[in-house]
């Protein structure tokens, strides 16, 4: 067993193979069948039944973000129940948050609103 334990030993190190082929390799070269079972019993015992994987670095997060409060404002309107609308919107810059509760999402209750969002944000118009 040992001559089998150092074929799989040797084609994890030399060419990085998983569990599975390991197993046809030697099938094929040398007429051994053995089962994924054992290829990971052998590895497990010599250390080597995870392979080294490369991490994938985030490269940064781009934020939509404008250097003048008041120059982008983002809005939305979300349904909480029947007859109860939520409207909200943010500032790209300060973040500052203006929220309201209406019973429709009708043109009225946005433009009222927009004027609710007009008083309260500290906007540099």
């Amino acid at each position: 067993m040992a001559v089998e334990d150092q074929r799989i030993i040797t084609l994890r190190r030399d060419r990085q193979l998983g569990t599975k082929r390991p197993r046809n390799e030697p099938s094929r070269q040398h007429a051994i069948k053995l089962s994924i079972v054992t290829i990971h019993k052998v590895l497990c015992r010599h250390g080597l039944n995870r392979l080294k994987r490369r991490r994938l670095r985030r490269k940064g997060v781009k934020r939509y973000s404008r250097p003048i409060p008041g120059e982008r404002v983002q809005m939305d309107v979300c349904k909480i129940r029947p007859g109860l609308y939520q409207y909200t919107a943010i500032d790209d810059c300060s973040r500052y948050l203006v929220a309201g509760l209406f019973p429709s999402r009708k043109a009225a209750s946005t433009l009222t609103f927009l004027e609710q969002v007009v008083e309260e944000m500290p906007l540099s118009i």
